[in-house]
């Protein structure tokens, strides 16, 4: 394969999107071992920074472009604490498939906010998404409260990661690799301290090597290796391809649910998670038309 191959691309997209997707192994790892969603996520990014530290004066010589990742991403990352929290409640399969329905909100974030044109392929990937939620919703027991709260916190970073690739695309697009990822991780370890003193009073250190060890999993395996993968690949694979390479993430993370935890998949479970593959491909095909 040669250095610009379509299919190196897809490897890339593939990797770091299996990378994503061991991270509900590494957050239940670190919780087992004591630590809070909050200071899980603040060593997430405060090791994923020091990543990036060779890349520092790449960052002091962009700073409008950094200023920019940063409020980007203390606003996404901040919102993925719930995704996190929402894993302590939840399934692994049922975090993850919540958090696979933002090609729906992308879809109408771009419609409604941003006024994109919606293509009948677009329609038709949201209509799929939105039968997916519904049939993967529809078993877990609307009369429990505590099923509700946890439901409603995880449908949070979808939301927020529709509204960040929007921004990403529109705005974050020409900004080189290395800055993106130190603003982004930057922004985040800024919202995880925040909200971590104003939550939970402070940030706890991991208490044991295992506990250390999934923090440091998390961060370099499921923040910078998985996004500067993608970012690597996306652009060589193209549009289509990559929706194709990224649906890896759901695969790899419901099957960490069955192995590691001995979750269930049943039909509602599998039908909704191979719909929502079909609306990332379905999509993925339409941006690569209309690019």
């Amino acid at each position: 394969m040669s250095y610009r191959s379509p299919l190196l691309g897809m490897a890339l997209v593939t990797l770091g999107a299996v990378g994503f997707g061991l991270m509900p192994l590494f957050a239940r790892t670190a919780y087992d071992e004591g630590l809070t969603p909050l200071s899980l996520l603040v060593w997430r990014f405060a090791l994923a920074c020091l990543c990036l530290l060779p890349f520092i004066r790449r960052f002091l010589a962009a700073p409008r472009d950094m200023a920019v990742a940063v409020t980007a991403g203390a606003g996404y990352m901040g919102t993925m604490f719930f995704y996190f929290l929402a894993l302590k409640q939840l399934t692994v399969a049922l975090t993850v498939l919540i958090l696979f329905t933002y090609p729906l909100f992308t879809i109408l974030i771009g419609w409604l906010a941003f006024g994109e044109r919606l293509t009948v392929a677009n329609a038709v990937a949201a209509a799929l998404v939105l039968i997916a939620a519904i049939l993967i919703l529809s078993p877990t027991g609307f009369g429990n409260g505590a099923d509700l709260v946890s439901i409603g916190m995880a449908f949070i970073p979808p939301l927020a990661y529709a509204l960040f690739m929007h921004i990403a695309a529109k705005r974050l697009s020409r900004v080189a690799i290395p800055v993106r990822l130190g603003g982004v991780f930057l922004g985040g370890l800024i919202a995880m301290l925040i909200l971590g003193i104003a939550v939970d009073g402070g940030i706890e250190a991991p208490a044991s090597a295992l506990a250390w060890g999934a923090s440091a999993a998390l961060a370099v395996i499921s923040t910078v290796g998985a996004l500067g993968l993608l970012l690597l690949g996306a652009p060589i694979a193209g549009a289509e391809r990559t929706a194709i390479a990224g649906a890896s993430e759901l695969v790899t993370a419901l099957a960490v649910g069955v192995i590691a935890y001995g979750e269930s998949l049943d039909w509602r479970t599998l039908l909704g998670a191979a719909l929502i593959v079909g609306a990332i491909i379905l999509a993925g095909r339409e941006s690569k038309v209309t690019e």
